[in-house]
């Protein structure tokens, strides 16, 4: 760690742990959604799997290692995730685990956007 993690002022620092914590339950969002129950007859759980993760998991050593950059990106990819969870949602009637995707990526979007936001004003490059 260096000396401006320690520094951070405290909504920057809960701007960052909501979106760390909300990315792994999106990470375990995706695989619950990937078990074989819960997918169509005859689909491979291990083809759909990486297909759902891997965009998600690219962004991880960036996020690791506090990049801004990478919470831009994430913005981007997040908003993929939040189209399927929505169509998803109009398509099963409401079920209760694509309302949770759904308010996952809003949260994600939403703190990682402030974060940026409010690292950028404090004087750090993207």
């Amino acid at each position: 760690m260096n000396a401006t993690t320690t520094l951070k002022p405290t909504k920057n620092l809960c701007a960052q742990y909501l979106v760390i914590s909300n990315y792994v339950l999106l990470l375990l969002m995706m695989i619950v959604t990937t078990l074989p129950g819960v997918l169509p007859v005859g689909s491979s759980p291990m083809v759909i799997l990486p297909i759902k993760l891997m965009p998600l998991l690219i962004l991880l050593p960036g996020l690791l290692k506090d990049h801004l950059r990478t919470y831009i990106w994430m913005c981007f990819i997040v908003l993929f995730y939040f189209t399927q969870s929505v169509v998803e949602t109009f398509l099963s009637s409401g079920a209760v685990i694509d309302y949770f995707i759904t308010a996952l990526t809003v949260i994600i979007f939403l703190s990682a956007m402030f974060y940026i936001k409010w690292e950028s004003s404090l004087g750090r490059n993207l």
